[in-house]
């Protein structure tokens, strides 16, 4: 199946789950994203391929008190943490490929490509991560290891296009 992109510019999508009721409904951010919408619990908004489940494009938020993405730390040290302690279970293999920090409209941003190995498979994902709004935002873009060969580059232009807006 050949990826499709389309631009998405979003205002409020927080009728996805019962959960985010309580939360504000002020979320605006925008990126490219894949195919199909469908839900998944703990997200902002989340796509994915129809036949191949691992291939999908997720954004989360959660509160927090910081106001940069450099409060938390060194890129090489927030990564890492990341990667290794959230991403990653305790029985994959986790590898860092690469790092990159970039500024758009005066707010920081990290990216970065990441693989989780195990027993049974292999999982490649950019992620881009950002501060504003009183919000920590998280977008991940990846796939199997059966594919990403043929979507890395599509999947870079769709970590590559989040931004965050101001609310």
């Amino acid at each position: 199946m050949e990826c499709k992109f389309a631009l998405l510019k979003r205002a409020v999508i927080l009728s996805l789950t019962p959960n985010w009721a309580t939360l504000e409904k002020a979320v605006i951010h925008s990126h490219k994203f894949l195919s199909r919408e469908f839900d998944f619990r703990g997200h902002d908004s989340a796509f994915k391929d129809r036949y191949l489940q691992l291939q999908n494009v997720r954004v989360s938020f959660i509160p927090t008190n910081k106001s940069d993405i450099h409060d938390l730390g060194p890129m090489e040290e927030v990564v890492s943490n990341l990667v290794r302690h959230i991403y990653a279970a305790p029985t994959q293999r986790a590898t860092i490929y690469n790092m990159e920090e970039r500024t758009v409209d005066g707010k920081n941003y990290y990216t970065f490509e990441y693989e989780l190995t195990s027993k049974n498979f292999s999982r490649t994902a950019f992620v881009t991560i950002a501060i504003a709004n009183g919000r920590y935002y998280t977008l991940n873009v990846g796939a199997n290891e059966r594919r990403w060969r043929r979507v890395r580059n599509k999947l870079k232009v769709v970590a590559d296009s989040f931004k965050v807006l101001d609310i």
